[in-house]
């Protein structure tokens, strides 16, 4: 098991953050979470910072443009509930920790977000 990689620096709290591509789900997140500490050894969601608009549609032209939809929320709600939102890996990259995996999980799921209908959507590029 390796740690999670961490950068320096911090993300703005007006800042965008892809949360996920297509609708937030508690159930979701908590999976994802799970999968990151059977790597990494922490609870955490990956999540893609989009602190401006043409980052967001960078992000939705090329690694989310397989996804319909993608979740938004700004970094200040992520923080303002408690969680802390880490930048890990390589930039774009950041992960929100859950270390009370269940309880996280719930309050990341009821930060205010916006689904928006992603512009570059593939429809031949979806997994199935």
């Amino acid at each position: 098991m390796s740690p999670l990689r961490r950068r320096r620096e911090r993300l703005a709290d007006d800042a965008l953050v892809v949360v996920r591509g297509g609708v937030l789900s508690e159930a979701d997140l908590a999976r994802d979470a799970l999968r990151t500490f059977r790597r990494f050894g922490e609870y955490g969601v990956s999540v893609l910072a989009a602190p401006t608009p043409g980052d967001l549609d960078q992000l939705e032209r090329t690694v989310l443009r397989r996804f319909e939809t993608v979740t938004v929320m700004m970094a200040g709600t992520i923080r303002s509930a408690g969680l802390e939102l880490v930048p890990t890996f390589r930039s774009p990259h950041y992960t929100v920790l859950l270390p009370e995996l269940q309880a996280d999980a719930e309050r990341l799921a009821r930060c205010d977000n916006e689904l928006q209908r992603n512009p570059h959507f593939r429809p031949d590029e979806v997994q199935t």
